[in-house]
């Protein structure tokens, strides 16, 4: 549970710095596309860090 929380806030926390700065102006349309691509792509690599979880019995 604690990895998917950690993506969920990654992903979310990302998508909402991205959403100011490009109401703002600070950032383009297509930096935020590309922050959120890359967002993808760490939450995807940190899930499959689950699959060499080895639970203790």
């Amino acid at each position: 549970m604690k990895n998917i929380y950690q993506n969920i806030s990654l992903a979310l926390g990302l998508k909402a710095v991205f959403l100011v700065t490009t109401h703002l102006g600070i950032t383009s349309l297509w930096m935020a596309i590309m922050a959120d691509t890359g967002a993808a792509v760490l939450v995807t690599l940190n899930a499959l860090r689950l699959l060499s979880y080895k639970p203790k019995r």
